[in-house]
């Protein structure tokens, strides 16, 4: 296999990486969510949560299963900028997400929903020849968020 070709299967692993993240996220399945982290993955969302970053399988699906657990949301990624090294990789991506919570249950006072646009900024790491989300950061450049409606 030529270079060429093999650094293009790569940037396309971790494409199906992160098109997995969100729709194991969306559907709410956990084992297949947290297979695509390392076990000593670090997540900072500190920008929803306030909280400081978190590591480890647990801590990550606790904090995830906490934001969406009373909720549907739906993610969206796309424009992945790939930064490839041998088995590393930096990865910036834009998304949206929208998520809407079950009466009562939005964190956010007033709120029933929100859409939300920003970017992952990820590294990935290949171990045994899978490639694996080994740090996330979520960045928001904006967020509406759409109150419950009036009864």
């Amino acid at each position: 296999m030529t270079d060429d070709l093999a650094r293009l299967l790569d940037y396309e692993a971790i494409r199906m990486v992160k098109a997995r993240y969100c729709r194991f996220l969306d559907t709410k399945d956990w084992d297949g969510f947290i297979g695509l982290f390392t076990p000593d993955a670090v997540m900072d969302v500190r920008e929803d949560t306030g909280n400081p970053p978190i590591s480890g399988h647990a801590a990550i699906l606790d904090q995830v299963r906490f934001a969406v657990i009373d909720a549907r949301s739906a993610h969206q990624v796309h424009s992945s900028e790939i930064d490839l090294r041998e088995d590393e990789a930096d990865v910036v991506t834009a998304m949206q997400d929208r998520v809407v919570w079950s009466p009562g249950k939005c964190p956010i006072p007033g709120g029933a929903s929100i859409t939300g646009f920003g970017h992952y900024h990820e590294r990935y790491v290949r171990q045994d020849g899978t490639w694996k989300i080994a740090a996330l950061k979520l960045t928001r450049l904006y967020v509406e968020v759409h109150p419950a409606p009036v009864a």
